[in-house]
């Protein structure tokens, strides 16, 4: 019986060994999941330092960007300011007899016909809306690509699905379409 009990004790002694192997090859294997989650960690840390200095030198040159558009505006303004009152000077100089002699000999622009042709091709309504309408004599810019911009913004597209139609650049959409909106 002694030699029974002696097999039971090296029997359960060889399993608390192998335990203690399995254990410490556990405790191993956890190890390796902290190193490995630790240099995510630091990678991902990376990642994210990387991704905030791209945006702030983005913001930067965003910045850029609009002051010198901003400048070129302003430069524009004042180089209009500047045709409208030398037009308004030589306007003046002119006598009220060669106005009006000029404005007769001169042709409009456009003229009925010309201008319902081009509504015609752009649209038919228009052209109903505008033979019923009572007819002051202004003439209309015709840019058919802002106001195909601003149809397609007012119908729910967004910059990009307009851009790809019209095969225009996103900003230039974005600016037509803000303009049209503070324009109506």
């Amino acid at each position: 019986m002694a030699v029974f009990f002696t097999i039971i004790i090296m029997i359960g002694s060889g399993i608390v060994l192998f335990s203690l192997f399995l254990m410490l090859a556990e405790k191993r294997r956890l190890h390796d999941y902290r190193v490995d989650l630790r240099e995510k960690k630091e990678d991902l840390i990376k990642v994210i330092e990387d991704a905030e200095l791209l945006i702030e030198e983005m913001n930067k040159f965003s910045d850029y960007v609009v002051t010198q558009i901003e400048d070129k505006h302003n430069t524009l303004t004042q180089t209009l300011k500047e045709a409208d009152e030398k037009m308004e000077l030589i306007k003046s100089m002119t006598s009220e007899a060669e106005r009006v002699e000029e404005s007769n000999n001169r042709e409009p622009a456009y003229n009925e016909e010309s201008i319902d042709r081009i509504l015609q091709e752009e649209d038919p309504e228009l052209l109903n809306t505008r033979q019923t309408s009572s007819r002051k004599g202004k003439v209309l810019t015709f840019d058919v690509k802002r106001r195909e911009i601003i149809k397609l913004a007012k119908s729910g597209l967004n910059s990009t699905e307009i851009a790809r139609i019209l095969n225009c650049g996103k900003g230039e959409i974005e600016l037509i379409s803000k303009l049209g909106r503070a324009n109506p």
